[in-house]
């Protein structure tokens, strides 16, 4: 057998053991495991709307809460294909992310392989793989899961504009952060991540090429089109919504400038494995160190890369102090790519590649506890609810009766799609009988999963 054959298996081996890993820890048990909370049952309504009633939307989800201003409607239309072939059953949501996994692992292995290498692509994605809080995150059916996707697609762009600098390459960069900002609003750190790229690339060409910026802004702009006719229809109250959600404090009673700390020790708790205030920030300073090495190490592309994401690391807590509030642990999803990159590289660059190794093994050793419990049945997720209902319907009969629900607060999300699509909110005739939703289940209910059904008649 040649080298060159022997080397080519070798790849594909190593390449089918990565994805082994990633989609294991994805796709198993998917359909027992996956949600359908507020997100889901907002944007199924919405679909439901486009697919039955031929009603187009202008909007996608708002940003944080009912205060917060309203992103575009990609993510609805990416989805109602796949609510399409399930006959708008919540289960469409199974092959969305089945589908999104795939092209995520396709897309990083050729874009990582193609500006870094091959080692560099599968040290990242095996990285990816075992990240339980990126597991947990990759199942969600939300805006969100499309963000490191963004993220890797903006590398892409950027490496294709220092290679070739062709128009065509700038027009698509702004589609990519135009498309992608319209995911979740932390896509910004990407959209000046690029601009600081651009502008340090433009010096070292010592040239500012101005009808590339402006074919660049112009295809950025138009991904917002949707927004600005709804803004014109609306008196800009989306406008408006987003200039005080970044530049006015509405609860200055609450607001604390450290709050993002805890968070983003919960969110590299997958990389550390301890949950210390103290060792994130040191984390986060050795970070910023390897990424200054780097810097004094690379050349080209790469130079530019790294003081690029040298900025970036270091707008972002200035960012966060400033916002004054506490986020979410996926506000920080855009920096994880950035992560993983900067410790592959750092460890290659120093040839250490055995101690990566070795850290690699330990992390997966200690993160088991966690990945076998991500893998578990979801009692309180979509399968779970989709019985609760399928069973009322089969249990009523021909029966008139009003359902109702006792779920707390956060647990009645899902229930009033599924009992729409049921048509169990469509029965004529007099109601005789109540049937009752219920967490917990209370004694003499019918449990399925954690919830229990309470049916009247049954207590007479």
């Amino acid at each position: 057998m040649k080298k060159s054959q022997r080397q080519l298996i070798i790849q594909f081996s190593l390449l089918f053991l990565v994805f082994f890993f990633f989609a294991i820890f994805r796709f198993y048990n998917l359909d027992k495991r996956i949600i359908f909370d507020w997100d889901q049952e907002r944007d199924a309504n919405i679909i439901k709307q486009l697919l039955v009633d031929h009603k187009l939307t202008l909007i996608g989800p708002r940003v944080v809460s009912e205060s917060g201003f309203f992103l575009g409607p990609y993510f609805t239309y990416l989805l109602a294909p796949f609510y399409l072939l399930t006959n708008l059953h919540p289960q469409g949501l199974i092959y969305f992310i089945i589908f999104y996994n795939i092209i995520f692992f396709a897309f990083s292995y050729l874009i990582l392989k193609k500006i870094y290498g091959l080692n560099q692509s599968l040290g990242f994605l095996f990285l990816w793989a075992i990240n339980f809080l990126l597991v947990e995150y990759d199942v969600i059916p939300w805006n969100s899961i499309l963000i490191p996707l963004g993220v890797v697609m903006t590398w892409l762009f950027l490496y294709r504009i220092f290679k070739n600098n062709a128009t065509e390459d700038w027009f698509l960069l702004g589609l990519v952060l135009g498309f992608f900002g319209n995911m979740h609003f932390q896509f910004i750190f990407m959209i000046l991540f690029s601009a600081f790229f651009l502008v340090l690339y433009q010096i070292k060409k010592k040239a500012f090429d101005l009808k590339k910026i402006f074919v660049a802004k112009l295809s950025f702009l138009a991904m917002f089109i949707p927004l600005l006719i709804f803004d014109l229809r609306h008196n800009f109250i989306n406008g408006k919504q987003f200039i005080n959600f970044f530049f006015t404090n509405l609860n200055k009673n609450v607001f604390d400038p450290f709050a993002w700390i805890p968070v983003l020790t919960n969110f590299f708790y997958p990389l550390l494995l301890i949950k210390n205030t103290l060792l994130t920030v040191v984390f986060y300073l050795l970070l910023i160190t390897t990424n200054v090495v780097l810097i004094k190490r690379s050349k080209n592309f790469f130079k530019i890369f790294y003081l690029s994401s040298l900025i970036l690391l270091v707008i972002t807590p200035i960012f966060f102090i400033l916002y004054g509030k506490r986020p979410s642990e996926y506000y920080f999803l855009y920096l994880y790519p950035f992560i993983f990159i900067l410790l592959i590289q750092f460890f290659l660059k120093f040839k250490a590649v055995r101690i990566l190794y070795l850290l690699v093994l330990l992390n997966l050793i200690f993160s088991y506890g966690h990945l076998k419990r991500i893998l578990k049945v979801n009692l309180l997720g979509l399968l779970y609810k989709d019985k609760i209902v399928t069973t009322i319907k089969k249990d009523l009969g021909n029966r008139s009766s009003d359902i109702s629900r006792d779920l707390g607060i956060g647990r009645d999300t899902g229930f009033g799609y599924l009992i729409d699509y049921y048509k169990l909110n469509k029965r004529k005739g007099k109601v005789t009988d109540q049937v009752q939703i219920r967490f917990p289940p209370q004694k003499h209910d019918l449990i399925i999963g954690e919830y229990g059904i309470n049916y009247s008649w049954q207590n007479k």
